[in-house]
């Protein structure tokens, strides 16, 4: 068995005995590859302290506050107000229960961008950060299962034993295998054997996620179908309608607003945040102005069901300047591109701006898309700050900073989306989005590694000792929750959410007492071999 030990590589950061002024923060920022390990949009040290020339640390960490604030409102306002609608009404439209329709849906909804090979977690120019980015994995499925749970707790919720049993056994099995396959000291060369076994690795994960995918959508689709009432139909009636109406649809035009009208029944930031705290909807109105002409909104609780057919028109046109900064190759931006515009002309040749279409689902498809897409983007920019500030000014090790403070904003958002769902009384669907983003966690993690380059003959291993004490912590903590929730009789009660608050607060002083080598790592209380590579 053998571990990187990233104790001893170049990190981004200055002795603290020392002053560090802006010049010597400057000359960090641009010489230190790992500096800009995480930079997505914005290089935040180049630009306060090359540019803007800020005097103190002290200062960078009052604007890293501010725009982790900043990011994190407008996360805030995107998942409550754009994503959670959108998704609802997919919930309402599927022919399956509600579980089974979270489950499919909001794993890969989350990862949209982040798995879509667009972001390079392993660029060979920036170095190897395979370890760095495993150990934010084990990270996030441990942050998704704990707070996710937690929410639950809150509110209380009692799940089916066969589902809740289905679903902790796929994770189990799951996080065993990828322990099993990351522990391993791969050698990867061309034509190695070693190759061939990662290969046939990926395709157990794929294979296996595909076979419990088919599953819940079988599953799902016939207690929904079992559960259905059967209703008489009621006859159409055509005599009303204008001419041609047939042609455009079974809905009848609405004569009671205007375009303009229900245009600012869609644009009204302080109509539509009106469960929000005042000084939050008067600080967003503009931002969701702005935000509210290209991301559409289709939900019951609007007027026409949220229909306006210009602002999907023009979210089809901006949906591809948005993906851009991910990184897509020209070739398949130029499809997106082209696909996108296509549809925007058909829907706007197709549609009539004062009645509802007929398969509305497909345009809260659409604004679930986007939305996420705008909220991977705030999530790597929390990722960025985050990861620059603590690097600069606590010189905590690379992998304890992604275990530890990595994923924030996927798992910010996973929290309101429970609690807006509890909101609205959708108990099944709240299971299924926990369920489901750890379940997509796991099971893509290492085919993620995999396509991403993050196996070659430069970086063969990538397990770290911190990461180790993650992984185990992860066994402990869902396999106890199992045993708590079974013998609550399948109830999330307020008992489980102390419970995982007490074991997290362990886990985290664990890994700190660890990182000031206060004492050894789990995965450390045996001889192993330190191996340092590959990391810069």
């Amino acid at each position: 068995m053998e571990f990187i030990d990233l104790s001893t590589v170049t990190r981004c950061s200055l002795p603290q005995k020392l002053f560090r002024n802006a010049n010597q923060t400057c000359a960090l920022a641009r010489s230190t590859h790992s500096c800009g390990s995480f930079v997505f949009l914005i290089n935040y040290l180049d630009v306060f302290f090359c540019q803007f020339k800020l005097p103190t640390i002290s200062i960078y960490g009052v604007i890293s506050a501010f725009l982790l604030m900043v990011h994190f409102s407008l996360l805030f306002m995107l998942t409550k107000y754009f994503f959670v609608p959108n998704l609802v009404t997919l919930i309402e439209f599927a022919p399956m229960t509600m579980f089974g329709i979270t489950f499919l849906i909001f794993g890969p909804s989350i990862f949209v961008s982040y798995y879509n090979s667009a972001w390079m977690i392993c660029d060979p120019q920036r170095g190897s950060l395979s370890p760095l980015q495993f150990a934010k994995m084990v990270g996030d499925i441990l942050r998704y299962f704990v707070i996710g749970l937690m929410v639950l707790s809150m509110q209380g919720y009692r799940a089916e034993g066969v589902t809740l049993w289905s679903c902790m056994t796929f994770i189990l099995t799951g996080m065993g295998y990828l322990y099993i396959v990351t522990k391993k000291s791969y050698q990867i060369k061309l034509m190695d054997t070693d190759l061939n076994l990662v290969k046939f690795r990926v395709t157990v994960f794929l294979y296996t996620f595909s076979l419990v995918l088919l599953l819940i959508v079988v599953v799902s689709h016939a207690t929904f179908q079992r559960s259905l009432v059967k209703g008489t139909s009621k006859p159409e009636n055509y005599l009303d309608m204008d001419s041609g109406d047939e042609i455009l649809g079974k809905y009848q035009k609405q004569k009671v607003f205007t375009r303009r009208q229900l245009w600012l029944k869609m644009v009204n930031g302080y109509d539509n945040m009106k469960d929000s705290h005042v000084v939050y909807k008067v600080l967003m109105v503009p931002i969701f102005f702005a935000v509210s002409n290209f991301f559409p909104v289709i939900s019951k609780d609007r007027f026409l069901i949220g229909w306006n057919k210009y602002i999907n028109c023009l979210c089809l046109i901006v949906l591809p300047l948005i993906c851009l900064p991910h990184g897509f190759k020209a070739v398949s931006w130029l499809i997106m591109l082209l696909v996108c515009w296509a549809l925007s002309i058909l829907a706007f040749i197709s549609t009539h701006s004062l009645r509802r279409p007929d398969n509305v689902w497909i345009f809260a498809f659409l604004g679930l898309i986007i939305s996420s897409v705008a909220m991977n983007l705030l999530s790597r920019e929390i990722e960025n700050v985050t990861w620059q500030y603590i690097s600069i000014q606590f010189d905590v090790k690379p992998d304890v900073t992604a275990l530890m403070y990595f994923g924030l904003g996927e798992m910010f958002s996973e929290a309101v989306v429970v609690r807006c769902l509890q909101q609205r009384k959708m108990w099944d669907a709240t299971f299924g989005v926990v369920m489901s983003i750890v379940t997509y966690a796991i099971f893509l993690a290492f085919p993620l590694l995999f396509y991403q380059g993050c196996f070659n003959s430069s970086s063969s291993i990538i397990t770290t000792a911190s990461t180790e004490t993650g992984i185990h912590f992860i066994f402990l903590i869902v396999s106890t929750s199992l045993l708590h929730i079974s013998m609550s009789g399948y109830e999330f009660r307020i008992s489980l959410f102390y419970y995982l608050l007490v074991l997290t607060v362990i886990y985290v002083t664990l890994q700190w007492m660890i990182h000031y080598d206060w004492m050894l790592s789990l995965a450390t209380l045996h001889k192993v071999k330190l191996i340092n590579k590959g990391f810069i």
